[in-house]
């Protein structure tokens, strides 16, 4: 009954890595117009609903992490079509900490995971891809409360795509350090964050992720001393 739980949610980390990983890269190429901004925003509406689903075992936990994301959800749509005022900036605020619940819920399992098995790299990808999401909502919450100051560049001067897009994108170049310039931080609190990042980056990528790919299939416990 355990292989079959813990196959059930291999396969469940495995979806949520796609729809991350879809959303990241496919929506940037949708244009954006009444329809299908609509589609984009479902979206990421039911990507947000599914990462909520599978971040706790424990219905209680699990039922607030709901929660928030779904009054997230609400205050984004209601943003987009600017119907309260300040609604966007109270949306990406959510997101900055249901990503950060995601991240400490992800990162729970690898610390309880007594084996290194397939559903232990899916959650370790995931949470890769969720510290760049919540990066961008954090650079995107930043540019709306400065007013457009926080951050500059080419890629931001004839902007036809939604700006969080940018920022993701934006997050996910500092998150590995490669750095194309066309868009930099203007400020230095958004350096500060720039560089908090990349330094997460490097330490998730060099460390945790070599060393989960490494003890593939080995038990994770205190290796015994070798005799001599």
């Amino acid at each position: 009954m355990k292989t079959m739980k813990g196959r059930k949610s291999e396969k469940q980390f495995t979806r949520l890595l796609a729809f991350l990983l879809a959303y990241l890269f496919l929506t940037p190429f949708i244009p954006q117009n009444s329809w299908t901004t609509v589609i984009v925003q479902i979206w990421l509406s039911v990507t947000l609903l599914f990462a909520a689903s599978v971040a706790q075992n424990k219905k209680k936990h699990r039922t607030l992490i709901v929660v928030l994301v779904l009054v997230a959800v609400c205050l984004h749509w209601l943003g987009i079509y600017e119907v309260l005022p300040f609604s966007g900036e109270g949306a990406l605020f959510l997101f900055v900490v249901f990503y950060a619940l995601l991240i400490h819920a992800f990162g729970k399992r690898l610390i309880r995971a007594r084996h290194v098995t397939g559903e232990v790299i899916m959650v370790a990808l995931c949470i890769y891809l969720v510290i760049g999401l919540l990066w961008g909502a954090g650079y995107a919450l930043m540019d709306a409360l400065s007013g457009g100051t926080a951050f500059g560049g080419t890629l931001l001067e004839n902007v036809q795509t939604s700006k969080l897009h940018l920022y993701n994108y934006f997050s996910m170049v500092t998150l590995t350090t490669l750095g194309y310039g066309d868009i930099t931080p203007q400020i230095p609190e958004a350096a500060s964050l720039c560089q908090m990042e990349a330094i997460i980056g490097q330490f998730f990528t060099a460390v945790l992720v070599a060393w989960l790919v490494g003890m593939y299939g080995k038990p994770m416990g205190r290796q015994q001393p070798e005799q001599e």
